[in-house]
């Protein structure tokens, strides 16, 4: 078992700055506090949609199971309800990348071909990324608290 050493924080007793900015900050923690009821509401009723979810997954997935003509909608009745089944959709996909970079050429389909980040990460080694990916930082995030006595 390893030794963790916490570093403790420091609290200085800063004086509160009177600028655009400290007014910017003292806003976005007043809308914060003001927006926690409603936060917690829309967990609530987050919460109170689970079951009409998972109802609407299992109905899903009847519906799937059910066979006959793709193109043709079906109509179900319940005691209350009545269901309407449409057509089924089209899914696509390339099925040769090849052939579309030889009709395209080269320099139009190095203009619209897609590959995400994922994929790099997937399929190159990390020398290999370092060559092909830039990296940069992102702004800094925050956190907003209320100050002890204020």
């Amino acid at each position: 078992m390893g030794l963790v050493i916490l570093k403790k924080k420091i609290v200085a007793d800063i004086k509160p700055m009177i600028s655009d900015f400290a007014a910017q900050i003292d806003e976005v923690g007043r809308l914060t506090e003001e927006a926690a009821p409603i936060l917690a509401q829309i967990k609530a009723l987050q919460g109170q949609l689970k079951p009409l979810n998972e109802a609407k997954a299992a109905l899903q997935a009847h519906v799937d199971a059910i066979e006959g003509d793709d193109d043709e909608k079906l109509v179900e009745i319940g005691q209350v309800y009545r269901l309407e089944i449409g057509k089924k959709g089209s899914a696509r996909e390339i099925k040769d990348l090849p052939g579309v970079k030889k009709m395209m050429g080269t320099e139009l389909f190095m203009k619209v071909a897609k590959v995400t980040l994922k994929d790099l990460d997937q399929y190159l080694t990390g020398q290999q990324r370092d060559l092909v990916i830039t990296t940069s930082r992102t702004p800094r995030g925050f956190e907003i608290a209320r100050r002890p006595g204020a």
